[in-house]
Order: structure tokens, then sequence, then C-alpha cells
């Protein structure tokens, strides 16, 4: 038995109110360190973060693969978000603990736009990865996408194609 969509939206509150509450945490949590300390800290956060959404991403695949239950496409956003927060703070951390590494990302908010922009492959170029260890964290961002946030595409158009012919 599949369980059904609420009714008016009432499934999207809860990838709504993550995404806010990832949010408010990513401004709220302080990155004082600007040391070697802090640098591996924030990498060592940013690493273990990227194998659980690793693993939960994988999860998603292979209940969808199966085929026996329903992949709830809430949960597929909220996973997307959770990349998009995990990378964006890898970026910040990286920049306070070794300026220079990503040119002109000076706030959080760069850092998240950088993310968007690396994540959606648009690329505007004024934030860039100028350091050696930048550049190695957005391939690891980039292959991240094609391999782990193209699963998920697939699994939601697949998902929306089995809306439509039911």
């Amino acid at each position: 038995m599949t369980q059904r969509e609420p009714q008016g939206g009432a499934g999207w509150r809860h990838p709504i109110a993550t995404f806010a509450g990832l949010i408010v945490a990513y401004y709220a949590v302080p990155i004082g360190l600007r040391s070697n300390a802090g640098f591996f800290i924030g990498l060592a956060f940013t690493a273990a973060a990227l194998v659980v959404l690793g693993w939960a991403i994988t999860g998603q695949v292979r209940r969808q693969l199966r085929g026996g239950t329903e992949v709830a496409l809430q949960s597929l956003v909220t996973l997307i978000e959770l990349v998009v927060v995990v990378f964006a703070y890898g970026f910040f951390t990286l920049e306070r603990a070794d300026p220079g590494q990503v040119a002109d990302l000076d706030t959080r908010t760069d850092a998240l736009y950088f993310t968007a922009t690396t994540m959606t492959t648009v690329g505007y170029g004024d934030i860039h990865a100028e350091g050696q260890f930048a550049r190695a964290m957005v391939l690891v961002q980039l292959c991240f996408n094609v391999v782990f946030v193209g699963a998920l595409a697939t699994i939601v158009s697949g998902e929306i194609r089995n809306r439509t012919t039911r």
C-alpha cells in the first residue's frame, strides 16, 4: 500500500521548515577559529557530513530501484538542501582558515552563492576557487553533484513519470 500525499501542499511544509532551520543554523553556528585547528575541524565536519549525505542518497536510490516503496519528493529536496548547506559551510570554513583560497568569498552568503552557482553549473566567475585546496574541494562538489544529485534528479523524474501515468 502506498502512502498518499497530503492535500494542499502540506507535504512541502517539512522541507521548507528544514531549509529555514538549516539557513538559521548555518548563519548562527560560530566559526571563530582562524587556525589550522579550525581548518581541520571544518574539513572533518564537511567530509563526515558528505559521507552521511552520500549514504542517505544511496539509500533513496536503492529504495527506488527496488520499486517497493514510493520515494517522497520532499525527502529528496531536503537532501539537496543539506548538500548545499554542507558545501557552503566547507567553503566558508576553508576561506576563513586560509584566506585567498576562494576569490571574493567574504561572507556566509558568498559561500551559499558560490555553492549554488557551482551546483547548478552556472558559474558566474565572480567568486571562484583560486587555491589548490579550494579547487580540489570544487572538484569534490562537482563529482558529488554528478553522482548523487544526478541520481536524485533521475529519481525525481521517474517519480513524476509514475505519478502522471497513475
